[in-house]
């Protein structure tokens, strides 16, 4: 998952909940990078439509949606 990727969350997220984002809404990653500390997963921010902007939130709650990518 890169910087500008299109994504929305897995189905079932709990951190969708958590963020209340609508199901099926995609949003564009600003940034992906992990913590300084071993083992700590990948993470990821990223826009949505809705003007909400998740921040490092977890790059495996996502899904790419590899057929639209912005430039």
């Amino acid at each position: 998952m890169e910087r500008g990727a299109r994504v929305k969350f897995k189905p079932g997220s709990k951190a969708q909940a958590n963020w209340r984002i609508g199901d099926g809404l995609a949003g564009l990653v600003l940034a992906r990078y992990r913590a300084p500390q071993p083992g700590l997963p990948e993470r990821v921010d990223v826009r949505f439509g809705s003007g909400i902007t998740v921040w490092g939130e977890r790059a495996s709650e996502f899904i790419e949606l590899t057929f639209e990518k912005a430039q």
